[in-house]
């Protein structure tokens, strides 16, 4: 088992990795709607039926449909790694101080719940009064919305989330037949940054 400071130290590495892999994606994402847009069926049909099945329609998704795909998953990998690290500092934690209480004898879930073993059980000055805290908090919001609707937004239900999208440049949402949430890339930059700034912090505090 990985010691309560290294796991921290772990966790920023990994968020460096994400953030490449997440620059990169959407690289790609645009690369291919270049291709796309400049194959043409009549002199590369070979790749135009390998790559895209003779389909000829795909430029709107390739503008909007397939890059809110990749970002919303993008977006549940992060907070799920986000919650994965809280949750195994505080498994690090109580090994090495041989706790009676582990982090699942607590009511709750999730960031929450480990955001209380560490800062009530533990004594762990956690930096929940932070503008990167409360950016981590709302990315775990719209992450649900994207995990538990698809990333369609109820005006009845999501009034929180409406005001989370309200707030933040980087996210909007539009209606068609529903109300759809849309992630710019920038949103998640931002939330990895958060996260490094939080984990820092913790890790300090860990030393």
């Amino acid at each position: 088992m990985q010691k309560s400071d290294q796991v921290s130290l772990y966790f920023l590495d990994a968020l460096e990795k994400i953030r490449f892999f997440v620059n990169i994606s959407d690289r790609h994402m645009k690369e291919e709607f270049t291709k796309y847009t400049e194959t043409d069926i009549e002199t590369d049909e070979t790749t135009y039926w390998d790559r895209y099945q003779y389909r000829n329609d795909l430029s709107m998704h390739f503008k909007k449909t397939f890059p809110q795909y990749q970002k919303q998953s993008h977006l549940l990998m992060l907070v799920s790694f986000f919650e994965d690290y809280l949750n195994q500092l505080c498994h690090s934690i109580h090994f090495e101080q041989d706790l009676n209480i582990t982090v699942k004898d607590l009511s709750g879930s999730g960031i929450e719940r480990a955001k209380n073993y560490l800062k009530k059980v533990v004594n762990i000055q956690i930096p929940t009064n932070t503008n990167c805290w409360k950016k981590i908090i709302e990315a775990r919001d719209i992450r649900n919305i994207v995990a538990h609707n698809a990333g369609y937004l109820d005006k009845k239900s999501h009034q929180k989330h409406f005001q989370i999208v309200k707030r933040n440049s980087h996210l909007d949402s539009e209606e068609f037949a529903r109300v759809h949430l849309n992630i710019k890339q920038e949103f998640l930059l931002e939330v990895i940054s958060a996260m490094e700034n939080v984990v820092n912090a913790i890790w300090k505090n860990t030393k």
